[in-house]
């Protein structure tokens, strides 16, 4: 054999024993850099704090032209609302907040949020009512207008209606006020109601001949105090149905950001988890709430993992849909979306009871399918 071939043999041997050796510690380091991932959750949360947010949904509505409309009273009659309007642009009214937080996308373009269609339409069934009043009031107008124009009439009713928000009225204009409004939700119940207008014809057209004009903000706070500015979000993407998981998601210009993950590895029963979010029932018992935000942490485990939703035993409220459900590594396993409760009657009375050990999250292939372009 020359010598020239042994070299090669005795080359090809050191090269084979060289990785025999290396192997076993190529395998022994997945299980140590897996565990070093998991970090205490006093650590985790210092970190996880400044990055949730809580959403503020406002809405403006615009009665064309000049006029900004605002909810000033409710009626005496139905309890409904009653809606006045002003030239004054008094900004946005909030109408529901939730919880909020940036994830990592295969976009850099911008930062998205992820959070509940459910909070993002906070705000649909005060725009719905007001709807109804405004159609309500443009018929009522032209039922009442006798021999005069009817959008005169239309705008003699708004400035009766406007009385609401005199802070003093006088007997004759009370009576006046208050007749015209319940007249105004009588139009409504007996003409445009869905229970005689169950296809919305007369509905439409009447809401149709007016100029509503709706502007939805949404207003991202992180931790902090209240002085400090808001980021304002657009809308990228919403469920359109209740066959969609009940998401939403928000996008701001600025892409630096910091962003939270996807958890790599699947959720597991009894795995420890922490619910983040902004839960109203913390301001409840903190009286300096008002001047600052801060997200509360909530440590349970996952008792139940479905293919679309993890359930989970941290305690769970209102103001908690859109946070994230976190492991043990700070990345996300889902997103809250919404907590059990159980009907009880109590004689002619039927009780709905909140169960908030028992949360329900929106799973990461949910999340995935829902914006399969965001997350290539």
């Amino acid at each position: 054999m020359t010598s020239s071939r042994l070299q090669t043999i005795s080359q090809i041997i050191l090269r084979v024993s060289f990785f025999a050796l290396l192997l076993p510690a190529l395998f022994a380091i997945a299980p140590v850099r897996a565990s070093e991932k998991l970090e205490s959750w006093e650590k985790l949360d210092k970190k996880l704090k400044s990055e949730v947010y809580q959403l503020n949904v406002g809405i403006k509505i615009r009665l064309k032209p000049g006029l900004y409309v605002h909810l000033t009273d409710k009626s005496p009659k139905y309890g409904f609302a009653v809606f006045g309007t002003s030239p004054d642009d008094k900004g946005f009214r909030v109408v529901g907040s939730g919880s909020s937080f940036p994830i990592k996308t295969a976009l850099s373009d911008r930062t998205y949020f992820l959070t509940n269609r459910h909070v993002v339409d906070s705000g649909s069934g005060i725009v719905a009512e007001c709807e109804r009043f405004f159609a309500a009031m443009r018929l009522h107008a032209q039922q009442t207008a006798g021999f005069q124009d009817p959008d005169l009439r239309f705008k003699e009713l708004l400035n009766i209606v406007n009385l609401s928000q005199k802070k003093e009225m006088n007997l004759g204009d009370k009576i006046l006020y208050q007749s015209t409004v319940d007249g105004i939700w009588d139009t409504y119940e007996n003409h445009l109601s869905v229970r005689v207008d169950p296809s919305r014809t007369q509905f439409n057209k009447y809401l149709g001949m007016l100029n509503l004009d709706l502007e939805t903000g949404y207003f991202l706070h992180a931790a902090g105090p209240v002085s400090q500015a808001a980021l304002a979000a657009q809308l990228y993407k919403v469920a359109k149905s209740d066959a969609e998981p009940d998401l939403a998601v928000l996008w701001i210009a600025n892409p630096a950001l910091p962003k939270l993950e996807f958890d790599p590895l699947a959720p597991s029963e009894g795995q420890e988890i922490q619910v983040i979010g902004y839960p109203l029932a913390s301001d409840q018992i903190d009286f300096d709430s008002g001047s600052y935000y801060a997200p509360t942490f909530s440590t349970g485990r996952i008792s139940r993992v479905a293919p679309r939703l993890l359930q989970v035993d941290a305690p769970v409220s209102v103001g908690n849909s859109g946070g994230p459900v976190v492991s043990q590594r700070g990345k996300i396993l889902g997103v809250i979306v919404r907590r059990a409760s159980v009907q009880q009657k109590l004689g002619s009375q039927v009780i709905q009871t909140e169960l908030p050990n028992f949360g329900g999250a929106i799973t990461v292939s949910s999340i995935k399918s829902f914006a399969p372009e965001l997350f290539k």
